[in-house]
């Protein structure tokens, strides 16, 4: 029995790290109170004058390999508050989310991009690296409540927009 929980737990960070790309999704089980990480002094931040607060999420070591998120609350204009979940693909996260790490930026016909740094799990050596992290552009607008990922490329271990033509 502990040997096929081993083999799926295994399978299913496989699967996290094949190429899946990160989502963005309305707030579900994973941002669950009870998974904010504390202290929350250090793992939440706020961003346009306190509009847009992130906070870290861990599901609870589960699954083992990515179970770190990052919760997004933003304005909707249509019905208040927005709430979103950043990870690696719905329902299974980043080995690590830095949210000391974020830097932000302003584009007035876009809204505010979130460069999100995470750490993702490397099946081949079984962990992540946590001086090497990859960074998500997250691009929140608040005029109109869209909470995207940015058109990406990888670039090393930089995800960035892709070049336009």
């Amino acid at each position: 029995m502990k040997a096929q929980i081993l083999t799926a737990t295994a399978a299913i960070c496989l699967l996290a790290t094949s190429g899946a790309s990160q989502s963005i999704q309305s707030c579900d089980w994973v941002a669950s109170a009870a998974n904010l990480v504390e202290p929350w002094s250090e793992t939440s931040r706020t961003f346009a004058n306190g509009d847009i607060r992130v906070a870290e999420l861990d599901t609870g070591g589960e699954p083992a390999c990515c179970s770190s998120h990052l919760l997004i609350l933003s304005p909707n204009p249509e019905y208040g508050q927005a709430c979103h979940v950043l990870s690696d693909q719905p329902g299974v996260g980043f080995s690590r989310v830095f949210s000391s790490g974020i830097e932000s930026s302003y584009d007035p016909g876009k809204g505010i991009l979130l460069q999100v740094s995470v750490g993702r799990f490397d099946p081949a050596t079984g962990s992540s690296d946590s001086n090497n992290p990859m960074r998500v552009p997250v691009r929140i607008n608040q005029a109109t409540g869209v909470v995207k990922i940015e058109m990406l490329t990888k670039s090393g271990n930089v995800l960035k927009k892709k070049a336009s033509n």
